[in-house]
């Protein structure tokens, strides 16, 4: 099924609320030119109603006082009117029909006839003309001309309604499509709103999401799948970031331990070189003594060589099993053995005045990644032996506080009572590349990078610290229950 882009949606979003907003634009523009023509026939319509009234003025004027001036008046607006007539003809065919524009025409002449017709009766009475049926007759024009000079009024005054009428109609008109207009584009944009909001929204909760698990160390590669290309495209690139921060993490805790393996060789060397003394010495003897009958001596420095030698071979296989490439994997660990290989390796690294008590039950477990937490321990261990220097204690304690606080946890303390570390410089002892050290004696990554391990399997690790009392670390780790 094809799929179109976010790019492609926004564009053609872009092109309908552009379409709606420049249609209802003419529309309106159109409506508006149309109500300014009519505005204008209006104003036309007005004037030719107001000179009908101003015909009808000076016609009752001469009814009551039958003056020449009222006349020649009535004349002058009447020539007006036939003027506006003429002239808005075709304007006036949008109003009334064809038939009532005609009739309009008879009326006008007919009015300007019994206008006339009357100003002669008028004028030959007042010459002593004697007609016949005299009043009779002046009623009769007089009644013509009023009967006309009311149709003309009746046609304004229906001509100017339907004028306004027609305005109010186009008004409403533009109102309407102005409301239709802002309500499609108010839809309109919701709609593309609400479908773009929706995939963004949801590929950025997926995202954040994925973010918060790998913070925590876990680094999962997230399904693309099928949906918008630039959505994909996201998706890929955070895949691949994942994956170099993967193998970039790795890298940095496989340099911090072997430049930990570095500092503890001088250590390792020192460890082996006295079980190997132990084995040459007793050989010697025992070759010496060879010819010897004492047959219980013999065996006594044979054992005394597999004790030296197997002293030997765990102090290598410890050191090669902490140096060697493993895949990461979690399994169940006896504590206090983790520990005690971890001494092995650093003891030959600390003085030894420096006393290293460890108080862990033989059966606790926990679950972890052997390397990584062995790894945890010889930086702790480590970094409380240079803090001690060379007439000091360290205590490695563990407990499960899963019965008394109802929380499945181990945990683990490692303390020391070295002049401790300072207040201002707790709260960034984890940040990358921060060392108390001096320039040349630490990266600033151990602790770092204990922080990430620790959170890796899913513990804390916090420090507290007594200037002139002493350091300790503790570290809480889920119990057996909840690693299942």
């Amino acid at each position: 099924m094809f799929q179109l882009g976010i790019r492609k949606k926004i564009t053609y979003g872009f092109y309908l609320l552009l379409t709606i907003m420049v249609g209802s634009a003419i529309l309106t523009y159109g409506i508006v030119k149309r109500v300014e023509e009519q505005v204008a026939f209006g104003e036309v319509v007005e004037d030719f109603f107001n000179t009908i009234l101003e015909v009808r003025r000076f016609e009752k004027n001469y009814f009551l006082y039958r003056q020449e001036k009222d006349f020649l008046e009535n004349q002058f607006y009447w020539h007006k009117i036939r003027e506006l007539f003429d002239n808005n003809a075709a304007a006036l065919r949008l109003v009334v029909s064809v038939p009532e524009l005609e009739q309009l025409g008879r009326v006008i002449e007919a009015y300007n006839g019994h206008m006339g017709q009357l100003h002669a009766y008028y004028l030959d009475i007042a010459q002593g003309a004697d007609y016949p049926g005299g009043g009779r007759t002046q009623e009769k024009l007089e009644e013509q001309l009023r009967s006309s000079g009311k149709e003309l009024t009746e046609f304004g005054e229906r001509t100017r309604g339907a004028v306004k009428n027609k305005i109010k109609a186009l008004l409403k008109t533009t109102q309407s499509i102005l409301l239709a207009s802002m309500v499609c584009l108010f839809v309109s944009a919701l709609a593309i709103a609400a479908i773009l909001g929706r995939k963004v929204m949801t590929s950025l909760k997926v995202l954040e999401g994925y973010t918060k698990r790998i913070s925590h160390g876990e680094f999962v590669e997230i399904a693309v799948g099928e949906g918008e290309q630039e959505i994909r495209s996201l998706l890929t690139a955070f895949n691949r970031m994942t994956k170099e921060l993967q193998m970039r993490q790795h890298q940095l805790v496989q340099s911090e331990k072997l430049a930990a393996l570095g500092t503890l060789l001088s250590g390792v060397a020192h460890e082996l070189n006295n079980p190997l003394s132990n084995i040459s010495t007793s050989a010697q003897i025992l070759r010496e003594e060879i010819e010897d009958d004492d047959l219980e001596f013999k065996k006594s420095l044979i054992g005394q060589i597999e004790v030296q030698s197997d002293k030997a071979r765990d102090i290598v296989r410890t050191l090669l099993e902490f140096s060697r490439i493993k895949e990461v994997r979690k399994e169940k660990l006896l504590l206090k053995t983790m520990v005690d290989e971890t001494i092995l390796l650093i003891r030959g690294h600390a003085p030894s005045e420096v006393v290293i008590t460890v108080e862990i039950p033989d059966d606790l477990q926990i679950i972890a990644d052997k390397q990584r937490m062995q790894q945890v321990l010889l930086n702790l261990i480590k970094n409380g032996i240079d803090a001690v220097k060379a007439d000091g204690h360290i205590w490695i304690s563990a407990r499960h506080i899963g019965v008394s606080t109802g929380l499945d946890e181990v945990e683990i303390l490692i303390e020391d009572d070295g002049p401790g570390i300072d207040p201002e410089h707790v709260k960034r002892i984890f940040d990358p590349f921060f060392t108390t050290k001096d320039v040349g004696k630490g990266s600033g990554l151990g602790l770092f990078i204990v922080h990430d391990i620790v959170e890796w399997h899913g513990g804390t690790i916090t420090v507290d610290s007594r200037p002139g009392l002493g350091t300790t670390f503790i570290i809480w780790l889920p119990g057996m229950q909840q690693e299942m």
